[in-house]
């Protein structure tokens, strides 16, 4: 390429490596590296000042009889150019935040403070410095190799500003020197030299050094933002999980609650032995698909941080007579010998998570033991109860046994009668790390599995005494025979389905819709209690505002008994049934649930 055309060569300029270098030197594209070299710089002024002051007044006070207009006009412009430079370096230390453009500005005005600053010290050296006592001499020597030298380090990579300002000074400064006459001149002269290559040095490794820390400083902040980005990833991946399991459970909920009314309905009436067997297995099916359903609300529950626990004095034997009966069925039909102890004690938990650790361990025992016995035993202390679920089935071995705490884990699902989503064992370890109660295990392959839950004891004596016990079966018909209750649903199949349930304890029952058949209803006929879905349908208002509209027909009454049954798992949901006096049943809901949930709503 020829360069003869100015357009040729202009281009070739721009290409050259010493252009590129300056323009990013001017430019100053590492914002971040901008503004760290530009604060030392003006950080570097204010505290240089005073070495220029120093200078000023051993000149003035020691000046031999040369022209004082000379040096007064001198001092008088060198003093303008420190107080500038002073306030320069004050006026950005005390500005907070800039915009890159402004900062750029304030990076371009040390090359004309140095080049001024160069211009005077350099008329210093040339036509002041030869003329004072030597003793003068060497404290203005060491005044100015000082104060260039930080300089010269704080324009580090500043290369423009340390051109136009430390070569001339040091020059100036040696020439003046060596043409002094006395023993020492010349060695200082060098003296002088040796320091302006010494510092060059040094100056070019402060600024390797300086442009490696910005460059790990903006690798850092890289991966600061990469972890960043990812971590809201994988917050979004998370929350994504939920929603999905939200409404996978929530819509599943709605068949599954329906199936398991009507199965059991179902089998209470007259049929054939083989029927029978049918609707038992089918029944059987049910449940397990509730229990699935129950963990994955459980899981999602945990997964939005809606489950807070309530610890309070309870007894521990109601609990334990409760899962007695809950899991005595399962066992039996499984031919296994469940043995729960009983207990008097008192402890510190949560009612329901308690209820849902003891119930997932004994499940977990149940599914994997093939024969022989599942116990729960109480080992009491003076301080606290163990609680330990142990089992002779099929075991584990002991590297695998904190890989059953994590979701989605079953070891052994080939095995009949293990089917489910390894959800158990998952909610809980997290449901006793919210109640701090310690979980261990212990296992060997072949020999069984043994869990321990430690629980902090309670006094009684300090506390209400226990709550009556639930109802049997037949006393719970009777309470319940004659009973008017409003169900409130948008799906007939539902609607079918409780009303035969309700139906079949002796309950009169009336169904709605809508708000406007509830309104209706309410008002042909006095209702003893509602029973409503939350979801109603998207030009319906929801279940809470519908049982609020038919408590306020009649302020006067009582407040109606109400029950919420829903597949949300919103804490917004669960604070307004609270404040309103409404329970909440998440589906699918056993019939027995739901029978134990009217008793105790009623007044």
């Amino acid at each position: 390429m020829s360069l003869a055309n100015p357009l040729d060569l202009a281009r070739a300029l721009s290409r050259s490596r010493l252009v590129i270098f300056l323009q990013n030197t001017w430019r100053g594209d590492d914002a971040q590296a901008m503004a760290s070299r530009t604060r030392a710089l003006y950080l570097d002024y204010i505290s240089n000042s005073s070495v220029g002051v120093f200078i000023s007044l051993a000149l003035y006070l020691t000046w031999p009889g040369m022209s004082w207009a000379f040096l007064q006009g001198f001092m008088v412009v060198w003093i303008v150019y420190l107080c500038s430079r002073l306030i320069a370096g004050l006026v950005f230390a005390s500005t907070k935040s800039m915009s890159v453009e402004v900062l750029r500005r304030w990076s371009r005005l040390p090359i004309l403070i140095q080049l001024v600053d160069g211009v005077m010290l350099s008329v210093l050296c040339l036509f002041i410095y030869p003329h004072i006592d030597p003793l003068t001499q060497a404290a203005v020597m060491a005044a100015i190799l000082v104060m260039v030298g930080s300089t010269a380090f704080s324009l580090a990579g500043h290369w423009i500003a340390l051109l136009v300002y430390a070569p001339p000074v040091y020059l100036s400064l040696a020439w003046a020197t060596w043409h002094l006459e006395h023993t020492y001149a010349k060695p200082f002269s060098i003296f002088t030299l040796a320091m302006f290559g010494l510092y060059t040095f040094y100056v070019r490794n402060q600024g390797q050094t300086m442009n490696k820390g910005f460059e790990l400083a903006r690798l850092n902040g890289q991966l600061a933002s990469e972890l960043q980005n990812k971590n809201a990833e994988l917050q979004e991946l998370a929350a994504s999980r939920g929603r999905l399991l939200a409404t996978v459970s929530h819509d599943l909920r709605q068949p599954a609650h329906a199936i398991g009314l009507l199965t059991e309905r179902a089998m209470s009436e007259p049929a054939s032995a083989a029927f029978k067997d049918t609707l038992s297995d089918l029944n059987g099916l049910s449940q397990s698909l509730s229990a699935s359903l129950a963990t994955l609300m459980d899981l999602t529950r945990l997964d939005a941080g809606l489950v807070n626990a309530r610890i309070v004095p309870m007894p521990l034997g109601p609990l334990l007579d409760g899962l007695r009966v809950e899991y005595g069925p399962s066992a039996r039909h499984r031919g296994l010998a469940l043995s729960i102890s009983s207990s008097r004690a008192w402890v510190q938990s949560d009612p329901v998570l308690l209820h849902a650790v003891l119930g997932n361990l004994l499940s977990n025992a149940l599914k994997y033991t093939r024969q022989g016995h599942v116990n729960l035993m109480l080992e009491e202390g003076e301080q606290d109860i163990a609680v330990v679920v142990e089992d002779s089935g099929i075991g584990m071995h002991p590297e695998q046994l904190e890989v059953i705490f994590r979701e989605f884990v079953r070891l052994d699902g080939s095995l009949p009668g293990t089917e489910g989503l390894g959800l158990g064992l998952s909610i809980v370890r997290r449901y006793a790390a919210l109640l701090s109660h310690k979980l261990e295990v212990q296992s060997e392959l072949g020999q069984g599995s043994r869990f321990v839950v430690t629980l902090a004891r309670a006094s009684p004596e300090q506390h209400a005494p226990v709550a009556k016990p639930v109802p049997a079966p037949l006393q719970a018909d009777q309470r319940l025979q004659g009973l008017r209750v409003l169900v409130v649903d948008n799906v007939p199949l539902l609607l079918k389905s409780i009303t035969l349930t309700l139906s079949s304890w002796g309950c009169k029952v009336s169904t709605a819709e809508c708000l406007a058949q509830a309104v209706q209803r309410r008002s042909e006929q006095v209702i003893d209690m509602v029973i409503s879905d939350f979801h109603l349908g998207d030009r319906e208002p929801d279940g809470l505002s519908v049982i609020e509209k038919l408590r306020g027909l009649h302020q006067g009454e009582q407040a109606l008994p109400a029950i919420l049954m829903t597949g949300d798992v919103a804490p917004e949901l669960e604070a307004r049934a609270s404040e309103a006096a409404v329970r909440v049943l998440h589906k699918p809901v056993r019939p027995a649930v739901l029978r134990q949930c009217m008793l105790q709503a009623l007044p």
